[in-house]
Protein backbone atom coordinates (compact mmCIF):
# COMPACT_ATOMS: atom_id res chain seq x y z
CA UNK A 1 0.00 0.00 0.00
CA UNK A 2 3.27 2.21 0.87
CA UNK A 3 4.89 1.58 -2.14
CA UNK A 4 1.63 2.28 -4.01
CA UNK A 5 1.30 5.88 -2.62
CA UNK A 6 4.79 6.30 -3.41
CA UNK A 7 4.45 5.82 -7.00
CA UNK A 8 1.51 7.51 -7.10
CA UNK A 9 1.40 10.84 -5.20
CA UNK A 10 -1.10 12.42 -7.22
CA UNK A 11 -4.02 9.67 -6.95
CA UNK A 12 -5.68 11.46 -3.79
CA UNK A 13 -6.00 15.03 -5.06
CA UNK A 14 -7.44 12.93 -8.36
CA UNK A 15 -10.01 11.29 -5.95
CA UNK A 16 -10.37 14.68 -3.89
CA UNK A 17 -11.15 16.33 -7.06
CA UNK A 18 -13.59 13.44 -8.54
CA UNK A 19 -15.49 14.06 -5.40
CA UNK A 20 -15.85 17.34 -5.48
CA UNK A 21 -16.72 17.85 -9.13
CA UNK A 22 -19.61 15.28 -8.34
CA UNK A 23 -21.03 17.14 -5.32
CA UNK A 24 -20.37 20.66 -6.51
CA UNK A 25 -20.31 23.78 -4.16
CA UNK A 26 -24.06 24.63 -3.98
CA UNK A 27 -24.66 26.43 -0.30
CA UNK A 28 -28.30 27.54 0.54
CA UNK A 29 -28.24 30.67 1.39
CA UNK A 30 -31.22 31.31 2.83
CA UNK A 31 -32.35 28.56 5.60
CA UNK A 32 -35.59 27.16 4.79
CA UNK A 33 -36.59 28.10 8.58
CA UNK A 34 -36.09 32.12 8.05
CA UNK A 35 -38.24 31.60 4.93
CA UNK A 36 -41.22 29.96 6.68
CA UNK A 37 -41.08 32.89 9.12
CA UNK A 38 -40.38 35.54 6.06
CA UNK A 39 -42.62 37.45 3.93
CA UNK A 40 -41.27 35.86 0.72
CA UNK A 41 -44.30 35.53 -1.95
CA UNK A 42 -45.63 31.69 -2.03
CA UNK A 43 -48.78 29.43 -2.86
CA UNK A 44 -51.68 30.40 -1.17
CA UNK A 45 -49.63 34.01 -0.19
CA UNK A 46 -48.91 34.98 -3.69
CA UNK A 47 -48.65 39.70 -4.17
CA UNK A 48 -49.93 41.72 -7.38
CA UNK A 49 -47.24 42.41 -9.57
CA UNK A 50 -45.97 45.84 -10.28
CA UNK A 51 -47.85 48.17 -12.89
CA UNK A 52 -46.50 46.32 -16.42
CA UNK A 53 -43.67 48.29 -18.11
CA UNK A 54 -43.26 47.87 -21.54
CA UNK A 55 -40.06 46.52 -23.57
CA UNK A 56 -39.46 44.92 -26.18
CA UNK A 57 -40.65 42.58 -27.92
CA UNK A 58 -44.34 43.44 -26.23
CA UNK A 59 -47.29 43.80 -28.51
CA UNK A 60 -50.10 46.44 -27.02
CA UNK A 61 -53.47 47.32 -28.47
CA UNK A 62 -53.57 51.30 -29.51
CA UNK A 63 -57.04 52.37 -30.85
CA UNK A 64 -58.15 56.17 -31.80
CA UNK A 65 -62.21 56.37 -32.05
CA UNK A 66 -62.11 59.47 -33.83
CA UNK A 67 -58.63 60.30 -36.18
CA UNK A 68 -58.51 61.81 -39.63
CA UNK A 69 -60.80 60.24 -42.25
CA UNK A 70 -58.73 57.59 -43.79
CA UNK A 71 -56.00 57.22 -41.76
CA UNK A 72 -57.30 55.49 -38.90
CA UNK A 73 -55.41 54.15 -36.11
CA UNK A 74 -56.12 50.55 -34.56
CA UNK A 75 -54.98 47.57 -34.18
CA UNK A 76 -51.51 45.32 -32.46
CA UNK A 77 -48.17 47.48 -32.19
CA UNK A 78 -44.75 45.87 -31.80
CA UNK A 79 -42.52 46.97 -29.41
CA UNK A 80 -39.25 47.08 -32.13
CA UNK A 81 -35.98 46.70 -30.30
CA UNK A 82 -34.97 50.20 -30.27
CA UNK A 83 -38.32 50.49 -27.85
CA UNK A 84 -40.66 52.47 -30.57
CA UNK A 85 -43.92 51.51 -32.05
CA UNK A 86 -45.34 52.64 -35.61
CA UNK A 87 -48.46 54.92 -35.60
CA UNK A 88 -48.14 54.61 -39.42
CA UNK A 89 -49.02 58.07 -41.17
CA UNK A 90 -48.51 59.81 -37.21
CA UNK A 91 -44.88 58.69 -37.10
CA UNK A 92 -42.92 56.45 -34.49
CA UNK A 93 -43.48 56.87 -30.68
CA UNK A 94 -40.92 55.45 -27.79
CA UNK A 95 -42.65 53.56 -25.46
CA UNK A 96 -40.24 51.06 -23.30
CA UNK A 97 -39.61 51.72 -19.96
CA UNK A 98 -42.94 52.58 -19.76
CA UNK A 99 -46.43 52.19 -18.30
CA UNK A 100 -49.93 51.33 -19.81
CA UNK A 101 -51.19 54.90 -18.53
CA UNK A 102 -48.09 56.69 -19.25
CA UNK A 103 -48.07 55.33 -22.96
CA UNK A 104 -51.23 56.47 -23.25
CA UNK A 105 -50.26 59.79 -22.03
CA UNK A 106 -47.59 59.92 -24.41
CA UNK A 107 -49.18 58.82 -27.27
CA UNK A 108 -52.08 61.79 -27.07
CA UNK A 109 -49.63 64.18 -26.80
CA UNK A 110 -47.68 63.23 -29.91
CA UNK A 111 -51.26 62.91 -31.68
CA UNK A 112 -52.03 66.47 -30.76
CA UNK A 113 -49.64 67.20 -33.62
CA UNK A 114 -52.52 66.03 -36.23
CA UNK A 115 -55.64 65.74 -34.13
CA UNK A 116 -57.95 68.34 -32.02
CA UNK A 117 -57.97 68.23 -28.46
CA UNK A 118 -61.53 67.43 -29.01
CA UNK A 119 -60.83 63.99 -30.93
CA UNK A 120 -58.46 62.83 -28.41
CA UNK A 121 -60.81 63.65 -25.56
CA UNK A 122 -58.98 66.19 -23.54
CA UNK A 123 -62.37 68.70 -23.31
CA UNK A 124 -63.84 68.47 -20.51
CA UNK A 125 -67.41 69.10 -20.67
CA UNK A 126 -69.60 71.07 -18.92
CA UNK A 127 -73.05 69.54 -16.85
CA UNK A 128 -75.00 68.92 -20.21
CA UNK A 129 -72.45 67.36 -21.91
CA UNK A 130 -72.67 68.93 -25.08
CA UNK A 131 -70.71 72.78 -24.34
CA UNK A 132 -67.02 71.74 -23.14
CA UNK A 133 -66.39 73.43 -19.79
CA UNK A 134 -64.46 76.74 -20.08
CA UNK A 135 -61.66 77.38 -17.65
CA UNK A 136 -60.55 80.86 -16.15
CA UNK A 137 -58.61 82.00 -19.01
CA UNK A 138 -62.24 81.45 -21.22
CA UNK A 139 -60.52 78.37 -23.18
CA UNK A 140 -62.04 74.98 -22.83
CA UNK A 141 -60.72 73.17 -19.75
CA UNK A 142 -58.50 70.03 -20.49
CA UNK A 143 -58.43 66.95 -18.48
CA UNK A 144 -55.64 64.52 -17.43
CA UNK A 145 -54.34 62.73 -20.74
CA UNK A 146 -54.85 59.37 -18.53
CA UNK A 147 -58.53 59.76 -18.11
CA UNK A 148 -59.18 60.14 -22.31
CA UNK A 149 -62.07 58.07 -23.30
CA UNK A 150 -61.49 58.01 -27.17
CA UNK A 151 -58.22 56.73 -26.58
CA UNK A 152 -57.55 53.09 -25.50
CA UNK A 153 -53.85 51.37 -24.86
CA UNK A 154 -53.72 47.87 -23.69
CA UNK A 155 -50.92 44.68 -23.66
CA UNK A 156 -52.04 42.23 -25.92
CA UNK A 157 -48.77 40.02 -25.64
CA UNK A 158 -47.13 39.88 -22.86
CA UNK A 159 -43.62 38.98 -24.29
CA UNK A 160 -40.65 40.71 -22.61
CA UNK A 161 -40.96 39.51 -18.77
CA UNK A 162 -39.75 35.44 -18.27
CA UNK A 163 -38.08 33.08 -15.89
CA UNK A 164 -35.52 30.30 -16.79
CA UNK A 165 -35.91 26.45 -15.66
CA UNK A 166 -32.15 25.27 -16.21
CA UNK A 167 -30.78 22.18 -15.67
CA UNK A 168 -32.33 18.09 -15.14
CA UNK A 169 -35.55 18.81 -16.86
CA UNK A 170 -37.16 17.95 -19.87
CA UNK A 171 -37.79 21.00 -21.55
CA UNK A 172 -35.29 23.61 -20.14
CA UNK A 173 -35.35 26.84 -21.61
CA UNK A 174 -36.93 30.37 -20.83
CA UNK A 175 -40.61 30.66 -19.78
CA UNK A 176 -43.41 33.76 -20.21
CA UNK A 177 -44.41 34.78 -16.93
CA UNK A 178 -48.34 35.48 -16.18
CA UNK A 179 -47.61 36.89 -12.67
CA UNK A 180 -49.17 33.74 -11.19
CA UNK A 181 -46.63 31.05 -11.36
CA UNK A 182 -45.03 29.11 -8.74
CA UNK A 183 -42.06 26.65 -8.43
CA UNK A 184 -44.17 23.80 -9.22
CA UNK A 185 -45.93 25.08 -12.43
CA UNK A 186 -42.72 25.73 -13.61
CA UNK A 187 -41.65 22.42 -13.15
CA UNK A 188 -44.45 20.88 -14.29
CA UNK A 189 -44.21 23.11 -17.55
CA UNK A 190 -40.68 22.28 -17.88
CA UNK A 191 -41.87 18.23 -18.40
CA UNK A 192 -40.53 17.47 -14.93
CA UNK A 193 -37.36 15.96 -13.63
CA UNK A 194 -34.85 13.75 -16.08
CA UNK A 195 -33.91 10.14 -14.11
CA UNK A 196 -30.70 11.75 -13.65
CA UNK A 197 -31.85 14.93 -11.70
CA UNK A 198 -31.47 15.72 -7.35
CA UNK A 199 -34.75 16.25 -6.23
CA UNK A 200 -33.24 17.27 -2.77
CA UNK A 201 -31.32 20.06 -4.46
CA UNK A 202 -33.15 22.23 -6.63
CA UNK A 203 -32.79 26.16 -6.24
CA UNK A 204 -34.36 29.48 -6.94
CA UNK A 205 -31.88 32.03 -8.00
CA UNK A 206 -33.53 35.53 -7.63
CA UNK A 207 -31.25 37.98 -9.63
CA UNK A 208 -30.58 41.66 -7.35
CA UNK A 209 -33.39 44.18 -7.86
CA UNK A 210 -31.82 47.30 -8.88
CA UNK A 211 -29.87 49.04 -5.82
CA UNK A 212 -29.28 45.91 -3.95
CA UNK A 213 -26.10 43.71 -3.44
CA UNK A 214 -26.85 40.48 -4.61
CA UNK A 215 -28.64 37.90 -5.51
CA UNK A 216 -31.80 35.85 -3.55
CA UNK A 217 -30.89 32.16 -3.49
CA UNK A 218 -34.15 30.42 -2.09
CA UNK A 219 -34.02 25.98 -1.22
CA UNK A 220 -36.56 24.05 -3.12
CA UNK A 221 -38.11 21.21 -1.16
CA UNK A 222 -39.64 19.59 -3.81
CA UNK A 223 -40.16 16.54 -1.64
CA UNK A 224 -42.20 19.16 0.91
CA UNK A 225 -44.17 20.18 -1.93
CA UNK A 226 -45.47 17.18 -3.56
CA UNK A 227 -45.81 14.68 -1.14
CA UNK A 228 -46.44 16.96 2.09
CA UNK A 229 -48.16 19.41 0.48
CA UNK A 230 -45.71 22.06 2.14
CA UNK A 231 -46.22 25.25 0.45
CA UNK A 232 -43.49 26.84 2.44
CA UNK A 233 -40.79 25.92 -0.49
CA UNK A 234 -43.07 26.80 -3.50
CA UNK A 235 -42.38 30.10 -4.21
CA UNK A 236 -44.73 32.72 -6.40
CA UNK A 237 -42.53 32.73 -9.55
CA UNK A 238 -40.90 36.74 -10.44
CA UNK A 239 -39.81 37.97 -13.64
CA UNK A 240 -36.19 36.96 -14.32
CA UNK A 241 -36.07 34.50 -11.84
CA UNK A 242 -34.19 31.14 -12.51
CA UNK A 243 -35.14 27.51 -11.21
CA UNK A 244 -31.94 25.37 -11.27
CA UNK A 245 -32.17 22.00 -11.10
CA UNK A 246 -29.16 20.52 -10.47
CA UNK A 247 -27.72 16.65 -11.33
CA UNK A 248 -27.06 13.77 -9.25
CA UNK A 249 -23.79 13.64 -7.82
CA UNK A 250 -23.74 9.81 -8.87
CA UNK A 251 -24.42 10.24 -12.08
CA UNK A 252 -22.32 13.86 -12.21
CA UNK A 253 -19.19 11.41 -10.74
CA UNK A 254 -19.50 9.06 -13.46
CA UNK A 255 -19.46 11.91 -16.04
CA UNK A 256 -16.34 13.06 -14.58
CA UNK A 257 -15.07 9.75 -14.52
CA UNK A 258 -15.84 9.26 -18.27
CA UNK A 259 -14.34 12.18 -18.92
CA UNK A 260 -11.28 11.51 -17.38
CA UNK A 261 -11.31 8.04 -19.14
CA UNK A 262 -12.08 9.33 -22.71
CA UNK A 263 -8.06 10.36 -23.68
CA UNK A 264 -6.93 7.04 -22.34
CA UNK A 265 -9.73 4.98 -24.88
CA UNK A 266 -8.91 6.93 -27.79
CA UNK A 267 -5.51 6.13 -27.27
CA UNK A 268 -5.70 2.47 -26.30
CA UNK A 269 -8.27 2.13 -29.37
CA UNK A 270 -5.87 4.10 -31.50
CA UNK A 271 -2.75 1.83 -31.05
CA UNK A 272 -5.10 -1.69 -30.72
CA UNK A 273 -6.62 -0.69 -34.52
CA UNK A 274 -3.07 0.51 -35.69
CA UNK A 275 -1.22 -3.16 -34.08
CA UNK A 276 -4.55 -5.25 -35.95
CA UNK A 277 -3.79 -3.26 -39.57
CA UNK A 278 -0.03 -4.20 -39.47
CA UNK A 279 -0.88 -7.58 -38.41
CA UNK A 280 -3.53 -7.70 -40.97
CA UNK A 281 -1.04 -6.59 -43.59
CA UNK A 282 1.74 -8.74 -42.58
CA UNK A 283 -0.65 -11.84 -42.82
CA UNK A 284 -1.56 -10.97 -46.48
CA UNK A 285 1.92 -10.37 -47.83
CA UNK A 286 3.12 -14.00 -46.01
CA UNK A 287 4.26 -16.55 -49.01
CA UNK A 288 1.40 -19.27 -49.37
CA UNK A 289 3.71 -22.34 -49.68
CA UNK A 290 2.69 -26.32 -49.84
CA UNK A 291 0.73 -26.76 -52.54
CA UNK A 292 1.20 -27.60 -56.15
CA UNK A 293 5.25 -28.61 -55.93
CA UNK A 294 6.04 -25.37 -54.18
CA UNK A 295 8.00 -22.18 -55.66
CA UNK A 296 11.83 -21.67 -55.23
CA UNK A 297 12.99 -21.82 -51.63
CA UNK A 298 10.13 -24.18 -50.67
CA UNK A 299 9.92 -27.65 -49.62
CA UNK A 300 6.09 -29.04 -50.74
CA UNK A 301 5.59 -30.73 -48.30
CA UNK A 302 1.92 -32.63 -48.45
CA UNK A 303 0.59 -32.02 -44.81
CA UNK A 304 -0.95 -35.11 -42.99
CA UNK A 305 -4.33 -36.43 -43.73
CA UNK A 306 -6.58 -36.99 -40.63
CA UNK A 307 -8.95 -39.96 -40.80
CA UNK A 308 -12.04 -39.27 -42.39
CA UNK A 309 -14.01 -41.74 -40.31
CA UNK A 310 -13.49 -42.97 -37.19
CA UNK A 311 -11.61 -46.50 -37.57
CA UNK A 312 -9.81 -46.00 -40.96
CA UNK A 313 -6.61 -46.84 -41.15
Amino acid sequence: MDRWKRTHPRAGWLAALALVAACGCQTVATPEEKIANGHIPREFDKVSMPDYVLESPDLILVEVLEALPGRPISGERLVRPDGKITLGFYGDVYVAGLTIPEVKEKIILHLRKFLTDEALGLVEMGPDGLEPKLGADGKPALIDPKDSSTVFIDVTAYNSKNYYVLGDVLVAGKMPITGNETVLDAIQYAGGLMPTAAPQNIRLVRPAPPGACCEQILPVNLAAITSGGDPTTNYQIMPGDRIIVYRDPIVRLTVFLDRLAAPFQTVMGTILQSSFTIRAVKYAAAPISGFGGGAAGTTGRIPPQLPLEPGAR
